[in-house]
């Protein structure tokens, strides 16, 4: 299960999925990680798939630190916290930095990817068999981390 609340949201124009951390505010700036769905961490399976295979070495010790980002945001993950900077905000703002537990920034990417793939196909962009292909997938990672 997530430790936060979220809401999903559906862009129909632009076939987007939205996930909304924001209306609870938890974690603090959680709109950072809203944000860099889709754009910091893109909207393509493999991206998708890159991002989460080294959060998981991340969390098992594997590496010590991953860093990811750029569009709008500098990730950068350890073993228990990811910590999401906005690039473009002023040094003196203080909504610039959203840190979460890296096993719940995981699960978030595995939320978002699940319903963007599961819509996707509700739209036809997706074919059926790669919907399925892929949804196997994140409930493989999900099990390895006894969620879902």
């Amino acid at each position: 299960m997530l430790k936060y609340k979220y809401a999903i949201e559906y862009i129909e124009d632009y076939d987007e999925v939205i996930l909304d951390l924001e209306k609870e505010n938890i974690p603090k700036n959680g709109y950072l990680i809203s944000n860099s769905l889709g754009s910091d961490i893109f909207s393509d399976f493999d991206s998708i798939k890159e991002e989460i295979q080294q959060l998981l070495k991340v969390m098992s010790g594997e590496l010590p630190i991953f860093e990811s980002g750029g569009n709008l945001n500098l990730i950068s993950s350890d073993k228990h916290k990811t910590v999401i900077e906005n690039i473009f905000a002023d040094e003196d703002e203080g909504d610039s930095v959203c840190t979460i537990e890296t096993v719940e920034y995981t699960k978030i990417i595995l939320i978002w990817a699940k319903e963007s793939i599961k819509y996707k196909n509700k739209r036809g962009i997706l074919a059926i068999e790669e919907t399925d292909e892929r949804l196997e997938w994140i409930k493989e990672k999900c099990s390895e981390l006894n969620f879902m």
